[in-house]
């Protein structure tokens, strides 16, 4: 007797576990059967591709960390992380990247030439050969999706100094010991006279002052307003340093009437062509 109820409760306690298996079975396709239909296609643009993934998330956000999308700090998301998914959505993603980058800019030398009596007039010596220097200029760019769209200079250091390019060069002007190396900012061949202050020069009714107000004499030359600007400094090869103090009627185009403090210097320059180097 005892032995037939033990077999009624076991076969009860069998029917029992095969309808809690039957269930679970059936919700878990059941939740299964919900989870896919939840899921939507999404379409991502991102590095130059396009990817495609099914998802159950329901922002941008959400989808873009599901699917293992790093997300940079400058980065663009379009739509928002806020936005609802939907189905056949496309979320595109633009890549901003901000770097500083250095690029290498070359100075050049000066050329400084420095008279000496210790040369004929007419010869030149290089004693210092020039060299370039190195500048490295610094910008701020930001690139997106990798190009170039924006650039900042942000400074600029000296890598390397210019070495000027020293020439000597004969000459028996004055002012050689006192005024030394100089550079030149232009250099001009031009047809030389000479004049002084005197009415033998500039007519009966000179007085002695340029039309700068600047008093004529050795240093102060006249010269076109229009090749030299008054008041510019210059070096005269054979003469020396000089000032664009004064205008002539004659002097035209690269002429150039070098002043003498007396007539018998004037008279004994004569005529010459002259190379001049405008300092200023």
């Amino acid at each position: 007797m005892r032995i037939r109820k033990s077999r009624r409760a076991l076969s009860a306690l069998c029917v029992v576990a095969t309808l809690a298996v039957s269930y679970a079975v059936t919700a878990n396709r059941t939740d299964v059967a919900q989870a896919q239909a939840s899921e939507r296609d999404v379409k991502i643009i991102r590095d130059g591709g396009v990817h495609h993934v099914r998802t159950a998330q329901t922002t941008v956000g959400a989808t873009l960390k599901d699917a293992g999308v790093e997300i940079g700090p400058a980065d663009l998301v379009y739509p928002k992380n806020n936005v609802r998914v939907y189905d056949g959505i496309t979320i595109k993603i633009v890549r901003v990247v901000d770097k500083v980058v250095s690029e290498h800019q070359t100075l050049a030398f000066a050329v400084k030439r420095q008279p000496t009596t210790k040369l004929r007039v007419g010869m030149t010596q290089v004693v210092s050969e020039g060299r370039t220097g190195i500048k490295r200029l610094f910008y701020q760019v930001r690139y997106v999706d990798g190009a170039e769209k924006r650039r900042e200079f942000v400074r600029a250091e000296v890598v390397t100094q210019p070495k000027p390019k020293v020439i000597l060069f004969g000459d028996y002007g004055r002012g050689i010991a006192s005024r030394g190396a100089f550079t030149s900012r232009r250099v001009l061949n031009m047809h030389a006279t000479a004049y002084d202050p005197g009415p033998r020069s500039c007519g009966k009714s000179a007085d002695g002052i340029t039309c700068t107000g600047m008093r004529a004499g050795y240093g102060v030359v006249a010269v076109d307003p229009r090749v030299i600007k008054l008041g510019t400094r210059l070096y005269v090869e054979g003469y020396g340093f000089a000032v664009a103090g004064d205008i002539g009627r004659a002097i035209k185009g690269h002429r150039i009437d070098l002043g003498y403090d007396t007539y018998y210097s004037a008279v004994r320059f004569g005529r010459k062509q002259v190379t001049v180097h405008v300092l200023d």
